[in-house]
């Protein structure tokens, strides 16, 4: 059910202040004075990890209000990026205001193991490198982060996960693992191509012994990225316009234009949340 999307000029403006908002707070000491970091000590990791919460503005005005909440996986950066996109897109009424939550990775190994699934290698680069843990990955954000988000704020419960890269593979990957989860689904420049495109054989065997799939899928990939991250992009998306999955499926795509791989996160992401958040 692939509906078209308008690239409105707010949005492709929304996402280029993003982009050099983002570099200049990135490093500032500013930068996390609005925002409030808790730590959990995960039992299903056995390791402390941290969380990063953005409020939004109005969240202490309207005590009676729950609020959506936007999980984004990896890097602070993109949670930055996405707080300040969904707070301008919330100022301008294109969005209702959110909760963003960033779950950072400890370090590359840890980004490695999390967020790679169970039937693929960690590391292409190791020999005998071990299968990645991102069901489990997926356990500790569903019994323990999104546990502690809703009982210590007011949330509704429309989750949308993000993520760019493995991140997105991961995201893609929890429509597999644990599809009721989160209700939107935004993965960025996904990693698909791995091993051959072995996800996507994986994803096609899961996703058509399906009958309707209650989320709304968005992807999005830089025409300047690599072809091997593009021809397995084409190969998900021709998938997903076939008859039969499309009709399971509530999905949106796009290529956007001169993007590489660092920065079509930062540019697609406010496209991806305003197109998921209206069609939920």
């Amino acid at each position: 059910m692939k509906k078209s999307i308008k690239l409105i000029l707010l949005v492709i403006l929304t996402g280029i202040l993003s982009v050099i908002s983002t570099m200049y707070f990135v490093d500032s000491s500013e930068t996390l004075s609005s925002y409030t970091i808790h730590e959990i000590d995960s039992k299903i990791l056995s390791e402390k990890r941290e969380l990063i919460v953005k409020l939004p503005s109005d969240y202490e005005q309207n005590l009676d209000k729950v609020y959506s909440v936007i999980y984004v996986f990896g890097g602070n950066t993109l949670t930055y990026s996405i707080a300040y996109d969904t707070e301008l897109l919330a100022r301008t009424n294109h969005l209702e205001n959110v909760i963003v939550v960033g779950i950072p990775n400890i370090n590359q190994k840890s980004r490695q193991r999390n967020l790679t699934p169970p039937f693929m290698k960690q590391d292409l680069d190791e020999p005998g490198s071990p299968l990645g843990e991102a069901n489990i990955y997926l356990d500790f954000v569903q019994d323990e982060v999104i546990n502690f988000i809703e009982k210590t704020y007011r949330t509704s419960k429309k989750r949308i996960a993000v993520g760019h890269s493995r991140e997105g593979l991961m995201v893609m990957y929890s429509l597999i693992y644990k599809r009721n989860l989160f209700q939107g689904h935004i993965a960025l420049s996904p990693a698909l191509w791995r091993e051959n495109n072995l996800f996507i054989d994986n994803f096609k065997e899961s996703i058509s012994t399906l009958d309707t799939i209650k989320s709304t899928l968005f992807l999005s990939m830089g025409t300047k990225e690599v072809n091997k991250m593009k021809n397995a992009f084409d190969s998900i998306i021709q998938f997903l316009s076939t008859d039969t999955i499309n009709k399971k499926v509530t999905w949106n795509s796009m290529y956007t234009k001169g993007a590489i791989h660092s920065n079509n996160a930062l540019l697609s992401a406010p496209i991806g949340i305003e197109t998921v958040l209206k069609n939920n």
